[in-house]
């Protein structure tokens, strides 16, 4: 039986399948890329691994789960328990796991000054870069076409 878990991306949105060699939880480490994970109970039979301190300053992109209060960002690891011995595959399809999160990024639209835009030091001409807006986009997961990513040991 294939040991698979599947992988989220913050960074690219990107949803796919990964088989472990190893059942335990040290791949996971590799998989997320840090020694200090937290995990978070997807639901009753599923748990998900995120690096602790993925979230920090100059944070390109996060990912919102439903069933989590606070954003999660780096790689996240849904597997099926809770990774006691041996890590189990979901039970869940990917797709169904996918809908529970969002991949989002910071955005700066441009605002352009119009006819008549003034300042405190005169006029702008119109079409000039005024300002900057901020806004979040969000969207679904992206699913990878090949069930297997790699085999991971």
């Amino acid at each position: 039986m294939k040991n698979i878990v599947y992988v989220l991306e913050s960074d690219t949105a990107r949803f796919g399948a990964v088989e472990l060699q190893d059942g335990s939880i040290a791949p996971i480490y590799d998989l997320i890329g840090s020694r200090l994970i937290e995990m978070i109970r997807f639901d009753d039979m599923h748990s998900l691994f995120v690096d602790e301190e993925a979230l920090r300053d100059g944070l390109t992109a996060f990912t919102i789960f439903d069933g989590c209060p606070k954003p999660l960002a780096g790689k996240i690891v849904l597997v099926g328990g809770d990774c006691g011995q041996p890590c189990r595959a979901p039970l869940i399809t990917i797709a169904d796991a996918a809908a529970r999160f969002r991949c989002c990024r910071p955005v700066l639209d441009p605002v352009f000054a119009t006819a008549g835009d003034m300042t405190p030091k005169g006029l702008i001409v119109a079409g000039a870069l005024a300002s900057l807006q901020v806004r979040i986009d969000r969207r679904s997961p992206v699913l990878e076409e090949s069930e297997n990513r790699g085999l991971i040991q």
